[in-house]
């Protein structure tokens, strides 16, 4: 299915998850993947928007009026950014493989003297 600017319908569950926002008592926003800001979309439209949002004579963006099928929930959609963030938080944390401890600090030659009881000059 194609979207009034001729692009396929995007599913919202493939959308990135830092990508896209449900929440419950506002309208959804999704990044625009033409000029890359947030946009609000209704009735599965992502609204007309400027290209270049701070030129007054900025072109439409060719991401207006992109289908946007919504295959989740917000809860859906907040348990997703759950696991993936223990995912992360789990790759991050995993050990070190190959790590080795430094070798231990030589004791310089004066200390050395000192703990065999040498005499100062």
């Amino acid at each position: 299915m194609t979207s009034g600017n001729g692009r396929r319908t995007l599913l919202a569950s493939r959308i990135p998850l830092d990508q896209i926002s449900i929440p419950k008592d506002r309208s959804p926003l999704l990044l625009c993947p033409d000029c890359r800001t947030w946009q609000s979309w209704k009735r599965g439209l992502i609204k007309a928007h400027p290209l270049r949002p701070n030129q007054v004579t900025s072109p439409k963006c060719p991401g207006s009026h992109q289908r946007v099928l919504i295959d989740l929930t917000a809860d859906q959609l907040r348990e997703m950014r759950v696991g993936a963030a223990a995912h992360a938080w789990t790759i991050a944390r995993s050990p070190r493989e190959g790590y080795q401890q430094a070798p231990p600090v030589v004791p310089a030659i004066h200390q050395i003297a000192a703990a065999r009881g040498a005499p100062k000059r």
